[in-house]
């Protein structure tokens, strides 16, 4: 169930979405969309696929607006409606897939964007190895930014080809969780739509989500000449713990 806590016009709004994938990078980015663009929060989307949770604003210290599995937000200047999905999936997807394409279909989104990763073992091209960052776009995003990617010297993702040279290859992503299931779902409902991921490992991923903040600004560029110089949402101080106790050593 998608509740808004206000009605705002999303026609032909941009709308992004993390896949909780390997290393969280999907997710820290859309935490560093939602601090550096201030987008407000408008709604929740309550599925019972996600782990439910609710704890204290990742945002804005002292407020006292709590965040839950899923938030939904919104900016009015740049166009685009974020989700946010702060917990893993236990359940089948199909039904969040159904009010997520019923949400783009009646508010005429324009897109839809799916920031995702994959595992670093997986990057089978040879050269260039220092550009982990890749996308996969359904045939009208293609068609209508497919020179701009070219411009950009961005590299698709191309599907795994079988030992079979008869059958055509499958797309995957491994380690990227839904990220698949929903592009094609997505693609299906004829809605423009994206993948951009990047190859990493688990670890400190936090560089991992800026490299990929800064490759979808070179898309729509919502983030203007400021992707070089992201603040960090206060909520990102706790992402490792406290550190140790002295009294060990």
């Amino acid at each position: 169930m998608i509740r808004l806590m206000e009605d705002i016009n999303l026609q032909n709004y941009t709308l992004i979405l993390p896949s909780v994938a390997v290393g969280n990078v999907g997710q820290l980015s859309v935490d560093l969309l939602i601090s550096n663009l201030n987008l407000q929060k408008i709604g929740q989307i309550f599925s019972p696929a996600f782990v439910p949770i609710v704890g204290a604003n990742a945002y804005h210290e002292g407020s006292s607006e709590l965040i839950t599995a899923i938030d939904i937000y919104v900016g009015v200047k740049e166009c685009v409606v974020v989700l946010q999905i702060r917990s893993p999936y236990v359940g089948e997807l199909t039904g969040f897939f159904d009010h997520l394409v019923r949400f783009v279909i009646e508010r005429k989104i324009a897109k839809v964007i799916i920031l995702a990763s994959s595992y670093d073992y997986e990057k089978r091209d040879i050269q260039p190895q220092h550009l982990k960052l890749r996308y996969v776009a359904s045939s009208g995003i293609q068609s209508e930014n497919g020179q701009l990617f070219d411009d950009l010297s961005w590299i698709s993702h191309k599907p795994k080809v079988t030992s079979d040279t008869r059958q055509e290859g499958k797309l995957q992503i491994p380690g990227g969780g839904f990220a698949k299931s929903i592009f094609n779902f997505l693609s299906h409902a004829d809605i423009p739509c994206a993948i951009l991921f990047k190859f990493c490992s688990e670890g400190d991923n936090i560089a991992d989500a800026v490299a990929l903040v800064c490759y979808l600004n070179q898309w729509i560029r919502v983030l203007g000449t400021n992707s070089d110089n992201l603040k960090y949402p206060p909520s990102w101080k706790h992402l490792f713990g406290k550190p140790p106790p002295h009294n060990i050593y």
